[in-house]
């Protein structure tokens, strides 16, 4: 008897549903939310800061180092004022936190 062929990661999320289209519907926001910050970043940051996290309005940056957090939160007053201006009224917050680039 012939063994039935692996799904695609597409197909699967395709048919998510419960936590699991709850999980990638998350992802998505995020991605998209990363594209939208780091446009917004001065361009040296962009290669080192991601969006980690979006939860209770507030966004949760990742930083490659301690250096980078340092510059990145010297542009967190204009980069909130920014977000809330363009449709993210709600934004109470922009944390902070170090984490190492994840591999690819």
């Amino acid at each position: 008897m012939k063994k039935p062929s692996p799904e695609s990661l597409t197909s699967i999320s395709d048919k998510a549903e419960g936590s699991l289209r709850y999980i990638l519907d998350n992802l998505a926001k995020i991605k998209q939310l990363d594209q939208i910050v780091k446009a917004k970043l001065n361009k040296n940051l962009t290669p080192h800061c991601r969006v980690a996290n979006y939860r209770d309005n507030r966004i949760v940056i990742a930083a490659d180092s301690s250096s980078w957090a340092t510059r990145l939160k010297f542009e967190l007053p204009n980069l909130l004022s920014n977000l809330r201006a363009e449709g993210f009224a709600g934004l109470q917050a922009i944390d902070v936190i170090i984490s190492e680039k994840p591999q690819k």
